[in-house]
């Protein structure tokens, strides 16, 4: 019988089997595709004047989270991060049809005619509001509104966190979202003041820091050189195209049944599979907690990635992203330029830029690959004057598996798990948090409570 039994091999699944070889536990990780590293999915694309490095889910990582920075120490991959830069530079909002900058300095802000006088003005209130005096959930747009008002709401913060997470902000948990601004809210007492709190607290602690990291982290060929480097220094049972058909309970733990016919059992499992996959594996074991789980909601998701010649894909200004709110009734959610943002990603005479798309319109994400290149050449042309037909498209696409975390959705999360069965885990995005960071200290969190 083994320690533990994984399911699902994207950076959660992967990040477990690490943590469980380092407890010298046994495992087993079973995933049901034919590649490891679920969302984390790079393509290296051969063009005559060199590589494209395409990754189609996410290709940086915050390292004020930690957990992904320390990975790749412990992998031993820290001279292959690079730094991205910063995610805001030359970032757009696309108004009225109109890509708008956003205004991150004070002069541009004052200047920008994508906010009114009043809305600008009810932003510079900010640090006026009371703080939350209690820690209960609410959404991102309620969130905003209370700190900076709904104009910013609307035409700013809104677009740009909702483009980020790929959801509605008047729905999506703040709590799962973006924490650190109510950790800044209740730090400090609100965001501006926190801002300039953390700035000199930054300064103060500069002499101290002895381990120089970017803000952001990204790998130069792309971030499934993690999950590859992983899957090769692990040593425990890994299986891909593993389809399960049956999973029951034991008297020393649980039985696994596989489509071949084969049985495995441990004492524990880990499932880090998204939670509407987790509730159809769980109906056999606990119909209550199934039932719940499949209450989550999951939404498409897709990205596309165009790759130019240089020369046909120059835009009047100068765009490192443009984000599309959901007000503009668009085909897509955004539009990042990977070439700007990471020259080394690209050969030199090309530019190449992704697209993503299903937040707005989840039918999107179930054309046709011909149908979903010929509607974003499209929007490309309507929305930064793209007009020529691109060398290359590199479509990526989830369906059903990108999570709603809606209002309340922590205390949900911990309601079903004080219901599992004993030595049953869940660990992933649909959870506690969808960034890398998070995803890899919930599948290393789950297994260091096996070990307890």
């Amino acid at each position: 019988m083994l320690d533990i039994i994984i399911i699902g091999g994207g950076i959660t699944g992967l990040s477990a089997a690490w943590e469980a070889q380092k407890n010298d536990l046994s495992f087993a990780l079973l995933e049901k595709e034919n590649r490891w590293g679920g969302k984390v999915h790079t393509e290296i694309i051969e063009l005559p004047e060199g590589p494209a490095i395409i990754d189609g889910g996410p290709e940086s990582f915050l390292t004020r989270k930690p957990e992904a920075w320390d990975l790749a120490g412990e992998l031993g991959l820290h001279d292959q991060v690079i730094d991205p830069g910063g995610e805001t530079r030359h970032m757009y909002i696309l108004d009225g049809g109109t890509p708008v900058e956003v205004p991150l300095a004070p002069v541009k802000f004052a200047k920008s005619r994508l906010m009114s006088g009043r809305g600008k003005l009810r932003m510079m209130f900010e640090p006026f509001q009371p703080a939350k005096k209690d820690a209960a959930d609410e959404s991102l747009a309620d969130f905003v509104t209370r700190r900076l008002g709904r104009e910013a709401l609307d035409k700013m913060i809104g677009p740009i966190l909702g483009g980020i997470y790929n959801t509605n902000p008047d729905t999506q948990s703040i709590l799962v979202s973006s924490p650190i601004m109510r950790e800044m809210e209740a730090e400090y007492g609100g965001l501006f003041k926190a801002v300039i709190g953390r700035v000199f607290a930054a300064r103060k602690n500069k002499a101290v820091e002895t381990e120089k990291k970017p803000r952001f982290g990204a790998f130069s060929n792309g971030l499934q050189e993690m999950t590859d480097e992983m899957v090769k220094q692990l040593n425990g049972d890994l299986r891909l195209g593993v389809e399960i058909t049956k999973i029951e309970k034991e008297a020393e733990g649980y039985r696994v049944v596989l489509e071949n016919g084969e049985a495995l059992s441990a004492r524990s499992l880990i499932f880090s599979t998204p939670a509407n996959v987790t509730a159809k594996l769980l109906e056999n074991v606990d119909k209550e907690s199934a039932k719940k789980l499949g209450e989550i909601v999951h939404q498409n998701i897709g990205t596309t990635t165009f790759i130019y010649k240089a020369d046909d894909a120059q835009t009047a200004i100068r765009i490192h992203g443009l984000m599309i709110p959901r007000r503009e009734k668009r085909a897509i959610d955004a539009i990042t330029f990977t070439s700007l943002k990471m020259p080394s990603r690209a050969p030199k005479d090309y530019v190449m830029l992704r697209v993503f798309f299903g937040g707005s319109k989840p039918e999107v994400a179930e054309m046709s690959d011909a149908n979903l290149q010929k509607t974003v050449q499209g929007e490309l042309a309507e929305l930064i004057g793209i007009t020529a037909d691109p060398v290359q498209t590199i479509p990526f696409k989830w369906l059903k598996s990108f999570p709603q975390a809606n209002v309340g959705h922590l205390e949900r999360v911990g309601e079903i798990e004080k219901t599992l069965p004993e030595g049953i885990y869940l660990a992933g995005s649909s959870y506690r948090g969808i960034g890398v960071p998070d995803c890899i200290q919930q599948g290393r969190q789950a297994v260091k409570k096996v070990a307890r």
